[in-house]
């Protein structure tokens, strides 16, 4: 009987969230952040274009800070470059597969890439 119940139920949360479009992960969206930093009146803000792309999402790097001196290589801080568009985007090997692992990814990376702009010691995960 509570099976029976439950079917209705079902069909309108499946149906509802297929409908409303405000549910679903967004294509693109522009995502600011403010690095921790050991030197806050010091520029430390970063900003992405999180892109849907066919197998998740890509976090293209549109604002970074000043690497006061600091290597910019791509090896150095970890980027990729887009052949197509030269766009840098955030070096990951892993699958990005939803709009906030994407926001999580950018925080971590920025948070790293500003330890490596403030002190000249890459984080943990970022030697090479």
């Amino acid at each position: 009987m509570l099976a029976l119940t439950l079917i209705p139920l079902s069909a309108i949360v499946i149906t509802f969230c297929t409908k409303n479009k405000d549910l679903k992960e967004p294509c693109k969206y522009t995502y600011e952040y403010s690095a921790t930093t050991v030197c806050p009146s010091l520029d430390h803000k970063y900003l992405f274009s999180l892109e849907k792309c066919s197998d998740g999402y890509r976090c293209y790097i549109e604002r970074i800070p000043s690497f006061r001196g600091r290597s910019t290589s791509n090896y150095q801080y970890h980027t990729y470059v887009e052949s197509s568009s030269k766009r840098h985007y955030v070096c990951w090997t892993g699958k990005v597969k939803y709009f906030e692992q994407a926001k999580t990814l950018c925080r971590n990376w920025a948070n790293a890439t500003q330890k490596f702009i403030d002190t000249g010691v890459p984080a943990p995960g970022f030697e090479r």
